[in-house]
Parts: structure tokens; sequence; C-alpha cells
């Protein structure tokens, strides 16, 4: 039976490249397990009409296979199951319906490894034949955008972001020797990054006794048909909630599992969602006994499902604020990504307060007038001065 040519996303190789994770997912090598990857083998078929199937044989030192896997007469394959930053060397063999095998095929390596898309992935080429020659690093080819890499040492750094999830991406470093060039080589690796599906409720500020709204808001990327939150609720602050979607194509339904708010969402058939946006809202009353109080509302847990019915695997949670306004005025200070500074005031529409400030809690505290208004909202906010480093306020009605 005749040869043919196995392909992958690895070039022939003089020099064996070993990849090392320095970091991943924030954590240090010894504390990062590894995933699984795929290896998307391709190849010319044979031209020997007599061939029915190909044996695909790989492992990871170059010519000692120990796995294999058969496939019918096709022109590629997914070796499933493969541990990310092992280099796999792979090579074919045609065979008959006799179970007659042609000689090897060329040999192709393949190495793999997964991200997050809102993480950053560190990698270090290293070569396993290093001869203490002095080396260059550079990325080959085109690569995605925001991928670097350290011509000294080779580490290689990326922080893709959401734009890249659910992609996979080949990154070619070539190694130069730049005492022996014919030890020179290049190698690709594949770094697939996740799916992300970011859920939580927006905050909202209420007087005792008013009824108020929780936006739930989604970004995800890839359709969504489901959603189910998990949101541990205040009951004995807020009422029971209720949801309401803000679009024609979502349904949703709340149900009370003692101290936790389960809340699910559907979208209609042939209807999904994705992106960024609000999709529904949680309505609720704070209870008219309530005390002024800053509540927190997070999101426990989260599942969606894609429109081809498989769940998200990289789910972030939010948190929600409620902050109540009983008798008592509240605030809270605020910094804008400009370092600029706020004090967000909470109190009864129609009343009036005063602003107050010092600049030591040393007793007896020296308290002095800062603003005097009259609330129009339930929360306002007012700019302070960026000049003083050290302020106390509080606010009081009068």
């Amino acid at each position: 039976m005749s040869l043919f040519c196995l392909s992958s996303w690895s070039p022939t190789k003089r020099r064996v490249i070993n990849w090392v994770a320095l970091f991943c997912l924030g954590a240090l090598l010894p504390g990062y397990a590894a995933a699984q990857v795929s290896a998307n083998l391709t190849w010319t078929p044979s031209s020997d009409p007599s061939v029915t199937g190909y044996n695909i044989y790989y492992g990871s030192a170059s010519g000692d296979y120990t796995n294999m896997v058969s496939v019918d007469a096709v022109t590629n394959a997914v070796v499933s199951n493969l541990t990310e930053g092992i280099t796999y060397f792979f090579a074919a063999k045609a065979h008959n319906n006799a179970g007659n095998e042609s000689p090897f095929s060329n040999e192709a390596l393949f190495i793999g490894f997964t991200a997050n898309p809102n993480t950053s992935v560190y990698l270090a080429a290293i070569p396993t034949n290093s001869t203490g020659d002095q080396l260059t690093f550079s990325l080959a080819g085109t690569v995605p955008a925001g991928v670097e890499i350290d011509p000294n040492t080779g580490i290689l750094a990326w922080s893709p972001g959401f734009g890249f999830a659910s992609t996979t991406n080949a990154i070619t470093v070539t190694i130069t020797d730049n005492t022996s060039p014919t030890l020179s080589t290049s190698e690709t690796m594949l770094i697939v990054i996740g799916d992300y599906l970011q859920a939580g409720l927006g905050s909202t500020a209420v007087q005792a006794g008013q009824s108020g709204v929780l936006p739930i808001t989604l970004a995800a990327s890839d359709d969504l048909t489901n959603l189910q939150l998990t949101i541990p609720w205040p009951v004995g602050q807020l009422g029971t909630p209720t949801v309401t979607s803000a679009s024609p194509a979502v349904t949703g339904s709340v149900q009370m599992q003692g101290a936790t708010a389960v809340v699910d969402l559907q979208i209609s058939p042939g209807q999904s969602l994705a992106a960024s946006n609000t999709i529904a809202q949680l309505n609720f009353q704070a209870l008219p006994t309530q005390t002024s109080a800053f509540i927190n509302v997070p999101v426990a847990a989260a599942s969606g499902v894609k429109s081809n019915g498989s769940q998200y695997g990289n789910v972030t949670l939010g948190m929600a604020q409620v902050v109540v306004v009983g008798a008592s005025p509240l605030l809270q200070t605020q910094t804008s990504a400009a370092q600029s500074r706020a004090l967000m005031l909470y109190g009864n529409p129609g009343a009036n307060y005063q602003v107050q400030y010092a600049t030591n809690l040393t007793p007896p505290v020296a308290w002095a007038p800062l603003l005097n208004y009259q609330q129009n909202n339930v929360s306002e906010s007012v700019s302070l001065d960026d000049s003083q480093p050290m302020v106390y306020y509080r606010l009081q009605q009068f």
C-alpha cells in the first residue's frame, strides 16, 4: 500500500520544543490542574484502492507510539483527551480489509493549551535538546492580537480578552540557535480559549416599604437558550421577589427554596441571547419595618445552556447591592477611574440633610458643615474636594 502525508499544526522539526506553563488562571503551576485538549489531524489519502481505513498512532516521544485510534477511509480525524502542555507525536498507517498495514507516514507533532478569556496565559518555550547555545525567540507568521514573546527568555504572554472566547488559536514560535543555525527550529502550539458567561444583578436604592427593581444582566460568548440563577435572598429584609422579562422572547419564574431564590429564564424556540444586555428584572418590596441598611444580594451560582445544548464552562458571578432607606440617611464614598471622589447620599425625598466632615476622629471630634440640601431622589451624588488626603464624612437630617 502506498504512503501518504500526515500533517498537524506543527512543521517538521529539528529540535523539539517543550512548552511550560509558568502561570495559568492566576495560580502557580504546582496548583494548576492540566485540562484536556484535542488534536485535529489531516492527511493526504492513500492512492491504493484497497485501503479501507487508517490507524493513527501517537505517543509522547518521537517514534514511540503508545496509543492508536482507527478511522475509516477519511482524510481527517480528531484525537481527544490529550493532556495540555504535553507534546504528542503522530504517525499513521493505511490498512485494507485484511488488516494489512502500510509503513508509517511521516511524523507530525501537536501541543495544546486551554485558557479562560478573562485571564492571562504565560508560557515558556524550552528546547528539549538544549546545547547551551545562545538562543533567540521570535513569533512567526500571523499571531492573535496582543501576543508577545521575550526574545531572550522565550516567555510568551497573552491576555486574550472576551473577544477571543470560544476560539482556537495557532501560535508559531521560532527558536534561532545563534551558534549552530542548523539546530534552529519553529513549532506551533494551539491555545484554545474557552467560553464565558457573566451573570449578575444591577444595584438599586429604595425606601422602606416601597417597591424596587434589580436588573438581571447577562454577558455571554455564545447564544443562550436557558439561564438559571441561584440567589441567597434576604427574606427578613426584602419581600419575596418576582421576575419580569425585558424581551418578548424571554419568559421566567422564581421559586423560593427556603432563603434561596432560584430564577429560571427560558428563551423562546428560534430565539437566542448573546453579547451583553439586561434580559429581565427582579421585582421586590423592601419591608416596611426595615431600618436603613446596605444589603448585599449575590448570585451564588449560575448555569447557562447554549443553543447547541451544551453547558457553559466558564461562569462569572456578580453581586448587587440594595440600599434601603428607612428613618436614617446613609452615605457611601465613590471613586471614579480618574481617581476623583464623590459621595452617594441616600435619604427620603423632601427631607433636609446636612453633610458634615472632619479631618480626624480623635475625641472630641470636630464635625463641620459641608453642605445643606434637600433630598430630591432616594439617591444623589455630590463631588468632593480631591485635595484633602484624609477626610471623614457623615450625613444628618436637620
